[in-house]
């Protein structure tokens, strides 16, 4: 993680960022920039969430991570020792993990270092959206793709493409939930979420989302809040 100011930093308030109107801040690192969403400086609860743009050719020093590293490309493609990984694979790596991530043609990576809440690392996950089995929930008026299992009970993550003029009943999220939206929109009795919008609900929080004339794809996580 890199030593800053705090960014949404505080748990308990809903928090939302449209990442179309932010600039592209430069980073050390030649030819990438970035967008934070979330940064929280802290030992046990530490993570940080942005946005990377590589330029094509654009490279990362090679690194150990002391944090777990989740990645989900956004756009374009990128590798590292280990392998490719095109639009709409997720990655997770584990502390300890030594790799050296590149672009050749540029893209968008949706970035996520967290102190790990169990000590247990677990295993690395990759997982390429757009060939994996997507589960149907007809009843639940959408589609989902589960990125990596909820063994402890506290987090998971999932892909989610909610079809079109559905309502979700009113619900709170006693574990906290992340959406990134991929493509669509989705809507609740507080604000309209487009493409690349990234919003937070705090624990205890309800509201009762909908869709209207167009499906709505949404990289989700819940439990990140709770320690």
């Amino acid at each position: 993680m890199r030593s800053a100011a705090a960014v949404n930093a505080d748990a308990n308030k809903v928090a939302v960022m449209n990442t179309n109107d932010m600039p592209w801040e430069p980073t050390e690192w030649p030819g990438i920039s970035r967008k934070v969403l979330e940064f929280v400086n802290h030992a046990v609860k530490g993570r940080e969430t942005a946005l990377l743009k590589f330029a094509p050719g654009a490279a990362l020093p090679p690194t150990t991570l002391t944090e777990r590293l989740d990645m989900f490309v956004v756009e374009g493609s990128f590798s590292d020792e280990h392998g490719s990984y095109g639009e709409h694979t997720f990655v997770r790596n584990q502390p300890g993990f030594h790799h050296t991530l590149a672009s050749r043609e540029g893209g968008v990576l949706y970035a996520k270092w967290r102190v790990p809440i169990r000590a247990k690392a677990g295993e690395r996950v990759v997982i390429d959206a757009k060939t994996a089995k997507w589960m149907e929930f007809p009843h639940r008026g959408a589609d989902a793709l589960h990125l990596y299992p909820n063994a402890d009970g506290i987090e998971t993550s999932r892909i989610g493409h909610v079809y079109q003029h559905r309502k979700i009943p009113s619900h709170d999220h006693s574990i906290g939930e992340e959406t990134f939206v991929l493509r669509g929109c989705l809507k609740d009795e507080f604000a309209a979420y487009t493409q690349g919008v990234w919003f937070r609900m705090p624990c205890g929080v309800a509201h009762a989302p909908y869709t209207e004339g167009e499906r709505c794809m949404m990289l989700i996580r819940e439990g990140d809040l709770v320690w």
